[in-house]
């Protein structure tokens, strides 16, 4: 857990936070914000700003400021991933929007302030410069740099680095692309890492060849949030192709949003390593934004599961106002998924747990109250699927269509050692299918596919010999439509 709770009164300062930073039109200037930090970071062009709290511990908070590493081979940047940054109040100026902004994280073995991205439409053509922060973890240096007003569905080739001018230390040129605003699109879906990096490899590399416009994972990536070797292990897996070493697998190469679970349990490690958006005392731990048709949701469930407390209870509130603001919008974007960690209706090993309880009892009445279509979870490490349905929590009913309930799925099979499916007979239950020992599968993963008033959801069981999607097992397949 982050350090001491706070009073809810927090929750309106998150939102003057946010507003004071949407209307910043500056550059990359420090500055003192609501959450406590004594650190921003605003990108120039975006409508933004970036304030790490200080429950995170991270120390050395810098601008880029061109100097020279002492010494270059140290200063060469690895790991370089793509995330998102932005506010967490839709409607408002510098709310997340992955179609034309993102973040790029990576870290450094030598402690120095480097931090630029520069971007272009081919690898000689790098023109596009702009400056990020850097700070301090442990023995860690990570480095970030946000780039807004980039176009919906474009390629971009890319270096991060950073150094004195004429001399400046710059990683391998990766692509990205933005996600795209209109056409039909695939999400790549998956979670529970913790125990397996090969595995966890092994599903990235279908997320490559299926060429997914970003990916959504519903948390525990690794065994031990608070240890900063599991993540350089797990995204080392995920950085490189373990066939060609001189191309790229899907770290850096497509924009990875995860949740964190009950093994990241709101550790340092775990924010420093990935960009999200959000800012104030509890940044970067809920966020939403709208792609096409769908409104997604990101959210740590720990506050929640743990205890109704201030950081629960700003949680909730973010919820309600988000979604209610969802719900108004939906002629234009109809369908409302959320994505965190604990499964409301799994019936398998955590289904009874208390954390799991307070956090069934906390959600399901929002979901049920704003009419969410799609909810994705984890933490049971199998893959399980519910009619569409509505509490009472006690004993959820289903409901006539997916219109009028909600369809959970959990899908954790990423890499987790698995637990087996549950047999007690469930009525809301449509199917669960278990992975590992007695199986053809080592883990499973889903895609989920947008066009434009319908929803398409296929999971698979992840097979060694298959290689790719096609030789993999469909296990499940659905649809939504609004």
């Amino acid at each position: 857990m982050r350090g001491v709770m706070r009073a809810p009164l927090l929750l309106v300062l998150l939102g003057a936070s946010l507003a004071a930073c949407s209307s910043s039109s500056g550059g990359d200037v420090p500055s003192v914000d609501a959450g406590g930090a004594a650190f921003t970071y605003t990108p120039a062009g975006c409508a933004y700003g970036v304030s790490p709290p200080d429950s995170r511990a991270f120390t050395g908070l810098a601008l880029d400021d061109g100097a020279a590493p002492g010494d270059p081979a140290g200063a060469a940047p690895v790991r370089v991933r793509v995330g998102l940054g932005g506010g967490t109040t839709a409607g408002a100026p510098g709310y997340a929007d992955p179609t034309t902004s993102a973040a790029f994280t990576w870290e450094t073995v030598l402690a120095f302030n480097g931090a630029k991205v520069r971007l272009g439409n081919a690898p000689g053509a790098l023109s596009d410069v702009h400056t990020g922060y850097s700070w301090a973890l442990g023995a860690s240096t990570f480095h970030e740099a946000h780039v807004c007003g980039l176009t919906a569905g474009k390629t971009y080739y890319y270096q991060v680095g950073g150094g004195a001018s004429g001399a400046e230390v710059w990683s391998a040129t990766q692509t990205f692309t933005t996600v795209p605003d209109s056409g039909p699109i695939t999400i790549g879906v998956s979670g529970d890492a913790r125990d397996s990096a090969t595995t966890f490899q092994l599903v990235n590399q279908r997320m490559r060849d299926a060429a997914v416009a970003f990916q959504l994972f519903s948390g525990d990536l690794v065994l031990l949030g608070t240890t900063e070797g599991f993540f350089s292990q797990w995204l080392d897996e995920i950085w490189k192709d373990p066939n060609d070493a001189t191309k790229f697998l899907t770290l850096g190469q497509q924009l990875f949003l995860p949740v964190g679970g009950n093994h990241e349990a709101q550790a340092a490690p775990y924010y420093a390593n990935f960009a999200l958006p959000g800012e104030g005392p509890y940044a970067e731990s809920f966020a939403s934004f709208d792609v096409q048709t769908v409104h997604f949701v990101l959210l740590d469930d720990q506050a929640i599961a743990d205890t109704l407390a201030d950081e629960a209870t700003a949680h909730l509130a973010w919820l309600e106002a988000d979604l209610a603001h969802a719900e108004a919008n939906r002629t234009k974007v109809p369908f409302l998924v959320v994505v965190h960690h604990r499964g409301e209706f799994s019936t398998s090993m955590h289904n009874a747990d208390p954390d799991v309880v307070q956090a069934r009892a906390s959600l399901v009445p929002v979901w049920d109250k704003h009419h969410v279509d799609l909810v994705l979870n984890g933490h049971d490490h199998n893959y399980e699927r519910t009619k569409p349905v509505t509490g009472p929590v006690a004993s959820p009913v289903v409901a006539p269509s997916t219109t009028t309930g909600t369809t959970y799925v959990v899908c954790a099979g990423a890499g987790a050692d698995a637990y087996p499916p549950g047999t007690t007979p469930a009525a809301y239950r449509q199917t669960n299918t278990g992975f590992g020992t007695g199986t053809p599968y080592v883990g499973v993963y889903s895609l989920l596919t947008i066009d434009k008033r319908t929803l398409t959801y296929k999971a698979y069981g992840l097979t060694v010999a298959g290689g790719s999607v096609a030789g993999d097992t469909l296990i499940d397949s659905f649809a939504l439509q609004r």
